[in-house]
């Protein structure tokens, strides 16, 4: 089954469950992330250990970044992820002429050379994107995660991760997403007409 649909029916599910089948369900959404999808085991292993140096889980930060060298992630990897969390921790507040300055900033330095995949470094920024519950981050990196070649059910892949590290906040975040997709989608195919 496509790693999409699948992590939809799970969604619909949970919206007709009491507490008790939606925590259940919520504990099968966070299984999504470790099923084989369009994204690898280091990749998604790379998104959590954004996640966990963004929500500064010192438990959390050791054990992703030990899984993510086991599934060959290099220090350098490590790094640039390291380096991710601190940009999206730069975040400026409502001030438009910062936050223009902040996303030409990160153009820059997601399309600079580097260990991670430039595709891949918007991944970690969505994954953190999602646990902040900032919305024009969510569009910012699904537009571009998009724009440099991952499918959209790659970038759907990141929301089980960001359940599992985050649980309820981050599935609050589910329709910004769905929202994000299509109309990146959208723009994206419009663009390469």
């Amino acid at each position: 089954m496509e790693p999409t649909s699948s992590f939809l029916q799970s969604i619909r599910k949970a919206r007709s469950y009491g507490i008790g089948e939606f925590l259940e369900i919520i504990g099968e959404l966070s299984q999504e992330s470790t099923k084989k999808g369009l994204l690898g085991r280091k990749t998604k292993e790379l998104i959590t250990f954004g996640i966990a140096l963004h929500k500064q889980c010192e438990r959390c930060i050791h054990i992703h970044a030990d899984d993510a060298k086991r599934v060959g992630a290099s220090e350098a990897e490590l790094e640039q992820v390291r380096r991710i969390a601190l940009f999206m921790r730069s975040t400026p507040g409502k001030d438009e002429h910062l936050w223009k300055s902040w996303k030409l900033s990160w153009k820059h330095f997601v399309l600079a050379k580097g260990a991670i995949k430039h595709r891949n470094r918007e991944l970690v920024a969505l994954g953190i994107s999602i646990v902040m519950q900032h919305g024009k981050h969510i569009r910012l990196h699904v537009r571009s995660a998009l724009e440099l070649g991952h499918e959209a059910a790659a970038v759907v892949e990141v929301m089980p991760i960001a359940l599992l590290m985050d649980g309820a906040p981050a599935l609050s975040q589910i329709p910004r997403l769905v929202k994000a997709l299509e109309k990146s989608e959208k723009s994206v195919l419009e663009a390469n007409r």
